[in-house]
Protein backbone atom coordinates (compact mmCIF):
# COMPACT_ATOMS: atom_id res chain seq x y z
CA UNK A 1 0.00 0.00 0.00
CA UNK A 2 0.69 3.96 -0.90
CA UNK A 3 2.39 5.20 2.43
CA UNK A 4 3.61 9.29 2.97
CA UNK A 5 7.18 10.12 2.24
CA UNK A 6 8.32 11.17 5.86
CA UNK A 7 6.64 9.01 8.33
CA UNK A 8 5.44 5.91 6.53
CA UNK A 9 1.55 7.16 7.06
CA UNK A 10 -0.62 4.57 4.90
CA UNK A 11 -2.84 6.06 2.68
CA UNK A 12 -6.51 5.42 2.42
CA UNK A 13 -6.91 3.31 -1.06
CA UNK A 14 -9.71 3.88 -3.49
CA UNK A 15 -12.72 1.43 -3.02
CA UNK A 16 -10.71 0.44 -0.07
CA UNK A 17 -13.08 -1.84 2.69
CA UNK A 18 -12.81 -0.91 6.56
CA UNK A 19 -10.81 2.87 5.78
CA UNK A 20 -11.75 3.75 9.14
CA UNK A 21 -9.01 0.85 10.50
CA UNK A 22 -6.19 2.88 8.16
CA UNK A 23 -7.30 6.28 9.26
CA UNK A 24 -7.07 5.16 12.86
CA UNK A 25 -3.52 4.12 12.01
CA UNK A 26 -2.46 7.06 10.59
CA UNK A 27 -3.92 9.34 13.61
CA UNK A 28 -2.25 7.32 16.12
CA UNK A 29 1.44 7.81 14.27
CA UNK A 30 0.42 11.07 13.84
CA UNK A 31 -0.46 11.31 17.57
CA UNK A 32 2.66 9.62 18.94
CA UNK A 33 5.03 12.67 17.76
CA UNK A 34 2.63 15.67 19.09
CA UNK A 35 2.82 17.56 21.69
CA UNK A 36 4.75 15.40 23.94
CA UNK A 37 7.86 14.06 24.11
CA UNK A 38 9.93 10.29 24.09
CA UNK A 39 10.46 8.73 27.72
CA UNK A 40 14.15 7.99 26.82
CA UNK A 41 16.71 7.76 24.36
CA UNK A 42 19.09 5.39 26.46
CA UNK A 43 16.49 2.56 26.80
CA UNK A 44 17.42 -0.71 25.05
CA UNK A 45 15.23 -3.62 26.44
CA UNK A 46 11.11 -2.78 25.96
CA UNK A 47 9.80 -1.78 29.15
CA UNK A 48 7.69 -4.44 30.54
CA UNK A 49 4.37 -2.33 31.33
CA UNK A 50 4.36 0.81 28.72
CA UNK A 51 1.45 3.17 28.90
CA UNK A 52 -0.20 3.45 25.54
CA UNK A 53 0.98 6.01 23.71
CA UNK A 54 4.38 5.83 25.38
CA UNK A 55 7.07 7.23 22.44
CA UNK A 56 10.89 6.11 23.14
CA UNK A 57 14.29 6.84 20.97
CA UNK A 58 15.25 3.39 21.04
CA UNK A 59 19.07 2.96 22.41
CA UNK A 60 22.18 1.39 20.78
CA UNK A 61 22.08 -2.66 20.58
CA UNK A 62 18.34 -3.22 21.50
CA UNK A 63 16.86 -6.51 22.28
CA UNK A 64 13.27 -7.63 22.42
CA UNK A 65 10.83 -6.33 20.53
CA UNK A 66 13.15 -3.28 19.45
CA UNK A 67 15.79 -5.59 17.99
CA UNK A 68 17.62 -4.01 15.07
CA UNK A 69 15.31 -0.74 15.28
CA UNK A 70 18.38 1.15 16.98
CA UNK A 71 18.08 5.06 16.85
CA UNK A 72 14.24 4.89 15.99
CA UNK A 73 11.45 6.17 17.32
CA UNK A 74 9.25 2.90 19.11
CA UNK A 75 5.55 3.85 20.16
CA UNK A 76 3.10 2.08 21.89
CA UNK A 77 -0.20 0.92 20.56
CA UNK A 78 -1.55 -2.19 21.76
CA UNK A 79 1.89 -3.41 20.13
CA UNK A 80 5.32 -1.45 19.29
CA UNK A 81 4.83 0.47 16.39
CA UNK A 82 8.27 2.24 15.14
CA UNK A 83 8.94 5.28 13.01
CA UNK A 84 12.57 5.65 11.05
CA UNK A 85 13.26 9.40 11.97
CA UNK A 86 14.03 11.79 9.53
CA UNK A 87 16.99 14.31 9.20
CA UNK A 88 15.96 17.24 11.01
CA UNK A 89 13.16 16.00 13.57
CA UNK A 90 13.53 17.14 17.15
CA UNK A 91 12.54 15.58 20.45
CA UNK A 92 12.22 16.54 23.57
CA UNK A 93 13.96 13.73 25.95
CA UNK A 94 11.72 13.78 29.31
CA UNK A 95 13.92 11.61 31.52
CA UNK A 96 17.04 14.04 30.65
CA UNK A 97 15.20 17.27 30.29
CA UNK A 98 16.71 17.92 27.18
CA UNK A 99 15.79 18.44 23.29
CA UNK A 100 17.67 15.99 20.86
CA UNK A 101 17.62 16.43 17.12
CA UNK A 102 18.23 13.99 14.31
CA UNK A 103 21.28 14.90 11.99
CA UNK A 104 20.57 11.71 9.45
CA UNK A 105 22.71 9.42 10.91
CA UNK A 106 22.31 9.75 15.00
CA UNK A 107 20.67 11.82 17.68
CA UNK A 108 22.37 14.94 19.15
CA UNK A 109 21.54 17.07 22.20
CA UNK A 110 20.29 20.41 22.01
CA UNK A 111 20.39 21.07 25.49
CA UNK A 112 20.85 24.48 26.98
CA UNK A 113 23.13 24.86 29.97
CA UNK A 114 21.15 23.69 33.23
CA UNK A 115 23.17 24.04 36.78
CA UNK A 116 23.74 21.10 38.89
CA UNK A 117 25.88 21.68 42.01
CA UNK A 118 27.66 18.88 43.32
CA UNK A 119 29.03 18.58 46.89
CA UNK A 120 31.07 15.49 47.23
CA UNK A 121 34.79 14.14 46.49
CA UNK A 122 34.05 11.44 44.30
CA UNK A 123 31.56 11.59 41.29
CA UNK A 124 30.75 9.87 37.65
CA UNK A 125 29.97 11.05 35.20
CA UNK A 126 26.89 10.29 33.09
CA UNK A 127 24.10 10.57 30.43
CA UNK A 128 21.87 12.59 32.54
CA UNK A 129 24.24 15.46 32.75
CA UNK A 130 24.42 16.21 28.82
CA UNK A 131 24.58 20.07 27.81
CA UNK A 132 24.67 21.01 31.68
CA UNK A 133 26.98 22.64 33.68
CA UNK A 134 28.10 20.82 36.69
CA UNK A 135 29.57 22.90 39.78
CA UNK A 136 31.78 20.99 42.20
CA UNK A 137 31.24 23.50 45.48
CA UNK A 138 33.65 20.94 47.77
CA UNK A 139 36.66 22.61 49.74
CA UNK A 140 38.70 18.99 49.28
CA UNK A 141 39.96 17.89 46.05
CA UNK A 142 37.52 15.61 43.51
CA UNK A 143 37.70 12.65 41.70
CA UNK A 144 35.56 12.61 38.84
CA UNK A 145 35.03 9.28 36.85
CA UNK A 146 34.61 9.55 32.94
CA UNK A 147 33.06 6.24 31.86
CA UNK A 148 33.88 4.15 28.68
CA UNK A 149 30.55 4.52 27.45
CA UNK A 150 28.86 7.72 26.59
CA UNK A 151 27.82 8.45 22.97
CA UNK A 152 30.20 10.80 20.53
CA UNK A 153 28.88 13.90 20.96
CA UNK A 154 28.51 14.05 24.37
CA UNK A 155 29.33 17.35 25.77
CA UNK A 156 29.24 19.14 29.70
CA UNK A 157 31.04 22.23 31.26
CA UNK A 158 32.25 21.53 34.47
CA UNK A 159 33.06 24.36 36.85
CA UNK A 160 35.02 23.92 40.17
CA UNK A 161 33.19 26.46 42.56
CA UNK A 162 35.29 24.87 45.14
CA UNK A 163 38.51 25.23 46.69
CA UNK A 164 39.35 21.51 45.62
CA UNK A 165 40.56 20.66 42.38
CA UNK A 166 38.79 18.70 40.21
CA UNK A 167 40.70 15.33 38.49
CA UNK A 168 39.33 14.15 35.32
CA UNK A 169 39.96 10.28 35.32
CA UNK A 170 39.09 8.30 33.02
CA UNK A 171 37.63 4.61 34.15
CA UNK A 172 38.84 1.72 31.64
CA UNK A 173 38.44 1.75 28.28
CA UNK A 174 38.24 5.29 28.29
CA UNK A 175 40.73 8.06 27.29
CA UNK A 176 41.12 11.68 28.58
CA UNK A 177 43.12 13.86 25.52
CA UNK A 178 43.93 17.42 26.45
CA UNK A 179 46.47 19.59 24.69
CA UNK A 180 48.70 20.08 27.20
CA UNK A 181 48.51 16.89 29.05
CA UNK A 182 46.47 18.55 31.75
CA UNK A 183 44.35 16.15 34.36
CA UNK A 184 42.53 18.31 36.43
CA UNK A 185 40.77 22.01 37.19
CA UNK A 186 43.20 24.98 37.32
CA UNK A 187 41.65 26.41 40.39
CA UNK A 188 38.90 28.64 41.74
CA UNK A 189 36.13 29.38 39.30
CA UNK A 190 37.77 27.59 36.44
CA UNK A 191 35.75 26.32 33.72
CA UNK A 192 36.31 23.17 31.98
CA UNK A 193 34.86 21.38 28.73
CA UNK A 194 34.26 17.55 28.59
CA UNK A 195 33.21 16.21 24.79
CA UNK A 196 33.27 12.58 23.33
CA UNK A 197 34.57 12.63 19.91
CA UNK A 198 34.80 9.11 19.50
CA UNK A 199 33.44 5.77 21.21
CA UNK A 200 34.13 2.78 19.16
CA UNK A 201 32.01 -0.16 19.93
CA UNK A 202 30.21 1.79 22.72
CA UNK A 203 32.77 1.06 25.49
CA UNK A 204 35.95 3.14 24.24
CA UNK A 205 34.76 6.96 24.72
CA UNK A 206 37.58 9.32 23.73
CA UNK A 207 37.03 12.81 25.65
CA UNK A 208 38.80 15.73 24.87
CA UNK A 209 39.35 17.78 28.12
CA UNK A 210 39.18 22.00 27.46
CA UNK A 211 39.41 25.08 29.81
CA UNK A 212 40.78 25.97 32.64
CA UNK A 213 43.04 22.95 33.13
CA UNK A 214 46.26 22.42 35.30
CA UNK A 215 48.32 18.92 35.22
Amino acid sequence: MTTTSHIAITLVEQSQAQKEVTVNAALTRIDALLNTGAKSRTTATPPGSPGEGDLYIVAASATGAWAGQDDKLAFYNAGWKFITPGEGIQLFVQDEDVFYLYNGSSWFSQAIYIYTALAGTAHTLDSSYVGKTITFTNASAVAFTLPNDLYVGFKCRVIQYGAGQVTFTPDSGATRRNRSSHTKSAGLYAVCTLEVVSNSGGTAAEYILSGDTAA
